[in-house]
């Protein structure tokens, strides 16, 4: 490739370049920036070449809004799904605080859940999403916001951002080191404001401008692998590209031309970018195939036929007549005349309705139908999953059915997104959590049944091994009876404070720790109706067990019948262990039965002892 000598020339002939179409395959044709644009215009409702104003608009019925608004849902992923913990058996009880930590810090302070949702909404729309790594956390880049690019792969070339600050903005990026000689900068952001024209005018595809008030300054940022000379002048001329970043201005200089300056530019250690396609990858493209660009052939034919059904409605609504005397529409003005008014026609003639309503509008709404009917099977969007009243005399049970199979496709491409984010941690959230864990923190968090009962069970088992240390160091007897009164008093007292709890990770605590990550997707899309009619017929299984006078589940004390349920449980599509279910250890019933035994025993009076004393319990 033939490098410009500066990089405002580079900058402005890839732009050139971007506008140019890419051969796919033999008459395949495409256009990277024609596809973000399309995309855009079919999924808010407007005609890609038609006037788009109220005055003059064609009806357009968008089909495309409502199966990506299902897509959101369907392949959604919360920061509740990140699943983490510390892969060390000596400190597996640090994995809690860890999880804690991202939950009720770490993602809020770099608002991960946006992320999610918004790059999940952009490698839906076009077919692939671009992610940078920022100081703030991870961040999507908007397709439409690249300048250009290498349109055969996201990465593998120089690409560009292009975007407009506001001079509030721009002082905003001095924090950043922008407009500082000590960066490369050859101009200030000031003298950069003072040069840039008093308005904004943003060239559209049309070559129109967009002029809005006040100043807004067109920057470009560009990462790539380029020439040395790019970075510095007195670069080694044997080391011909490096990796490099530049913040750059442009403005109308004296002449009219475009000039460009610099505000920043550094070289950089590693790429800060990843990508993610969604959907089936077309070879030679950058993009798969995307949400939008699945319903292009139906949105455009959906159109077409609402428009001829507009035409063939405009006709119909026209009420013209006919006759054979040719001068009564001299003698008579049918428009202004009053209702119940006689009128006269020549002898042997008539006035009579011209027939001007079409036959074949019902074919018209059957071809709608069809398309409706293909962009929905195409995307997945069937109508148990989108809402649509089904039809009548539709089983419940088959509804029910459908629901389930046609979120199939939708969790297979979650799962997928699933890894993106698993990477997207391993390489870069992981490491920054455990930079600042092993620094020390304190936080506030609010925990679920599951993890209130487990930090309970932990805590009061510590307390009363501390009490039990104390009590013995003090020269006082132990007893083990004592212990379920004083962990039932301290799981009280414990339990008054609420499900909100303070948390603290010492200083280097987990320095050195590894940590693990996982997005636990596994059932999540499952139908709730479903979900309900297997947790009741695995109640029954267990009620059908229940002895009242020992208070007990049979089902759990016989290893054989834990072995039963445990299927039923993973046939019903549920997890045997939210159960407590393991044939191999006793039940929690029979567990509490043998517990009361050991303390018959410590009824014995030791040799020695008054009649009243107990065994001393070894601590």
């Amino acid at each position: 490739m033939n490098f410009p000598s500066t990089i405002y020339e580079f900058v402005r002939q890839q732009e050139v370049v971007f506008g140019q179409d890419i051969e796919v395959l033999e008459n395949w044709n495409w256009n990277m920036k024609e596809h973000i644009r399309t995309s855009m215009l079919f999924k808010h409702g407007k005609f890609k070449t038609a006037t788009n104003t109220l005055e003059t608009k064609d009806p357009f019925k968008n089909v495309v809004y409502p199966i990506l608004n299902l897509r959101y849902r369907a392949e959604d992923i919360d920061v509740k799904d990140i699943v983490f913990y510390v892969n060390d058996e000596t400190k597996d009880h640090l994995s809690l605080l860890v999880k804690k930590y991202h939950e009720e810090v770490y993602a809020k302070e770099h608002q991960l859940d946006t992320f999610f949702d918004e790059a999940k909404e952009e490698k839906i729309d076009f077919g692939g999403v671009l992610i940078r790594k920022a100081k703030s956390g991870p961040q999507y880049e908007p397709m439409e916001s690249i300048a250009f690019c290498d349109q055969t792969d996201l990465l593998s070339g120089p690409i560009g951002f292009k975007q407009f600050y506001s001079p509030d903005q721009l002082y905003e990026m001095e924090k950043q080191g922008w407009g500082n000689v000590k960066n490369g900068a050859n101009v200030t952001v000031d003298e950069l404001i003072t040069l840039a024209e008093n308005k904004k005018q943003q060239e559209t595809n049309k070559g129109y401008k967009n002029t809005t008030p006040g100043k807004y300054i067109e920057i470009y940022r560009v990462h790539g692998s380029l020439p040395i000379q790019y970075l510095k002048d007195d670069g080694d001329q044997n080391e011909r590209y490096v990796r490099q970043f530049h913040i750059l201005g442009f403005y109308k200089g004296e002449s009219g031309k475009d000039e460009g300056v610099t505000l920043y530019k550094a070289q950089e250690y590693e790429n800060p970018f990843k990508t993610h396609l969604s959907g089936k990858k077309i070879r030679n493209r950058a993009l798969a195939y995307g949400g939008v660009e699945e319903l292009f052939d139906t949105q455009i034919w959906t159109n077409f036929s609402e428009i001829k059904k507009k035409d063939m409605l405009e006709a119909a609504s026209k009420v013209i007549f006919q006759t054979a005397d040719e001068a009564y529409a001299a003698r008579n003005k049918i428009k202004d005349m009053e209702n119940l008014e006689i009128t006269v026609t020549r002898d042997g003639t008539a006035i009579t309705q011209v027939p001007t309503g079409s036959p074949n509008i019902r074919l018209f709404n059957e071809w709608i139908r069809e398309w409706e009917v293909q962009g929905r099977f195409t995307s997945g969007a069937t109508e148990a999953i989108l809402g649509v009243q089904p039809s009548a005399g539709t089983p419940f049970r088959s509804l029910q059915l459908q629901a389930v199979e046609s979120h199939g496709l939708h969790d297979y491409r979650r799962g997928k997104y699933a890894t993106f984010i698993e990477e997207i941690y391993r390489d870069w959230i992981l490491p920054d959590i455990a930079r600042e864990l092993s620094q020390g923190k304190k936080f506030f968090a609010i925990l679920n049944a599951d993890e209130l009962e487990y930090v309970v069970n932990r805590m009061e088992q510590n307390a009363w091994e501390n009490h039990k240390k104390e009590r013995v160091l003090s020269g006082e007897l132990v007893f083990e009876a004592q212990k379920y009164e004083f962990q039932r008093m301290w799981r009280e007292r414990f339990l008054r404070r609420g499900n909100r709890q303070p948390f603290e990770l010492l200083k280097d605590e987990l320095k050195d720790v590894p940590l693990k990550v996982q997005v636990n997707i596994s059932g999540k899309q499952q139908n709730l109706s479903l979900m309900v009619d297997k947790f009741v017929n695995v109640l029954r299984q267990m009620l059908a067990t229940y002895n009242p006078q020992t208070r007990t589940f049979a089902i759990f004390d016989d290893p054989r019948m834990v072995k039963i349920f445990s299927k039923i449980i993973e046939q019903s599509g549920l997890n045997p262990v939210d159960f407590g279910v393991n044939a191999s250890v006793p039940s929690l019933g029979t567990e509490r039965a043998l517990a009361t035994e050991p303390l018959q025993e410590l009824t014995k009076t030791q040799p020695g002892a008054s009649g009243n004393k107990r065994e001393l319990m070894n601590v």
